[in-house]
């Protein structure tokens, strides 16, 4: 007998660990994950949190089938949040991609910071091993729009983008031809391909 408590609301299914722990899943995939009793992986509520049962194996697994090599990336961060919408098969390298903005960040934005020297705030971003300087800006959302443009150029689909207006063309063109620099390291098919048709 499971040690879950599951309801169900239209195609989406919930279930309660009994510390209270809610988790999500669509209700197709009920008969995938009920036959198991399911935990936290761990006691800490300020680490990432993942439903496993007790061989340690995560309930997203249940759910997706991912060739080895791949990973499971649980799009708008909720690892509580298991419905098939939530879930796609992704490299390390886009997994990494769509991370929250780190603890010791102090401007609120991944990759976007006060740059006292010139008191104008930089934008960058870093694939692999490269840092990408998308350059200096006098206001903040400046440089927020240089970030998510360059996160446009490089991860795509994959990136995690702030929520500010577009950038204005001048800015747009700006950052993405320092990202064409690097365009080979690119993991977004199109600024691949339109590098290709420029060239």
């Amino acid at each position: 007998m499971s040690n879950i408590s599951y309801r169900f609301d239209g195609s989406t299914g919930y279930g309660q660990l009994p510390d209270g722990t809610v988790f999500m899943f669509d209700r197709d995939k009920f008969d995938a994950i009920s036959s198991y009793n399911w935990y936290r992986n761990y006691n800490d509520p300020e680490k990432l949190l993942y439903i496993t049962n007790r061989f340690g194996k995560k309930l997203h697994d249940y759910l997706v089938d991912c060739p080895k090599g791949l990973e499971v990336d649980h799009i708008n961060l909720n690892t509580l949040d298991n419905r098939m919408c939530n879930l796609r098969i992704v490299t390390h390298q886009q997994n990494q991609c769509n991370q929250p903005v780190q603890k010791n960040n102090t401007s609120g934005v991944s990759g976007v910071s006060y740059y006292p020297p010139r008191k104008k705030y930089r934008a960058r971003i870093k694939i692999g091993q490269h840092e990408i300087h998308l350059g200096y800006y006098e206001a903040f959302e400046q440089a927020v729009q240089a970030r998510n443009v360059g996160m446009e150029c490089m991860f795509g689909e994959y990136g995690r983008y702030n929520d500010v207006p577009d950038a204005p063309d001048w800015l747009r063109r700006n950052v993405t031809e320092k990202c064409s620099r690097f365009a080979e390291l690119s993991i977004c098919e199109a600024f691949s391909i339109g590098r290709a048709q420029s060239a």
